[in-house]
């Protein structure tokens, strides 16, 4: 009886075709590699010109609503001191003209005080408008796209990774 081990013939392999194969495979994981790194690369430099387009942005911003605050604020004296001439001009006959029809110094007094009334009301949502123009609505835009879109992206590899 012939031993087993003698019996069988010896497995022969290709040397040369999977030197070959495992040549061809390491080159592909390499150039994968480099595509990668060159993709984070990019994404990395798109990452760092987002953030100084959002300071550049920031920084127009900033000098806007100092013009603007400024401009507000002179448009408000300004405009403040000849409202008050032309609007106590009004006043003063309107409530000549009140008293000689009603002759009543009470009447005319009280409707003086809520015309005067109206008039803040007025002039406080004129100002909050003006100064609700002032801010930094599209720094803040940019931030927040630059922070959502790193966290979706980090809520991707998490997903990934379960």
């Amino acid at each position: 009886m012939q031993n087993r081990a003698q019996s069988e013939a010896p497995e022969q392999r290709p040397v040369q075709h999977a030197s070959a194969a495992q040549n061809k495979v390491v080159d592909q994981a390499i150039e994968q590699l480099a595509e990668i790194a060159a993709l984070s690369s990019s994404v990395k430099q798109a990452y760092i010109n987002q953030l100084n387009l959002a300071g550049k942005i920031a920084t127009a911003e900033w000098q806007l609503t100092g013009r603007s605050l400024i401009i507000a604020a002179a448009l408000v004296v300004c405009f403040g001191t000849g409202i008050t001439l032309f609007w106590g001009s009004i006043l003063l006959l309107l409530g000549y003209m009140l008293f000689q029809l009603s002759g009543s110094l009470l009447i005319t007094a009280s409707a003086l005080v809520v015309l005067q009334f109206v008039l803040l009301i007025w002039c406080w949502r004129s100002l909050s408008y003006v100064l609700s123009q002032a801010g930094f609505s599209k720094t803040w835009q940019q931030l927040r796209l630059l922070f959502s879109t790193q966290k979706s992206a980090n809520k991707q590899q998490e997903d990934q990774q379960c």
